[in-house]
């Protein structure tokens, strides 16, 4: 049974499912390029509502800091 880090704290709202996942999530979490990875979710139309509606909380909580 593998065992998986968590996901960073403020992109939990997106769910691994492998270890490459988790490593994907651990670059885009460190990335300065942050803000504009989670814009892109918003504008995904394959994605569902809920997904959006939390990557746009969380690139609002990131601009309030």
């Amino acid at each position: 049974m593998l065992c998986y880090e968590e996901a960073p704290s403020h992109l939990n709202f997106i769910e691994p499912l492998s270890q490459c996942d988790y490593d994907l999530l651990a670059e885009v979490a460190t990335s300065d390029d942050l803000n504009s990875i989670l814009t892109m979710l918003l504008v995904d139309e394959t994605l569902s509502d809920s997904l959006k509606n939390d990557a746009k909380n969380q690139l609002k909580a990131n601009q309030l800091n």
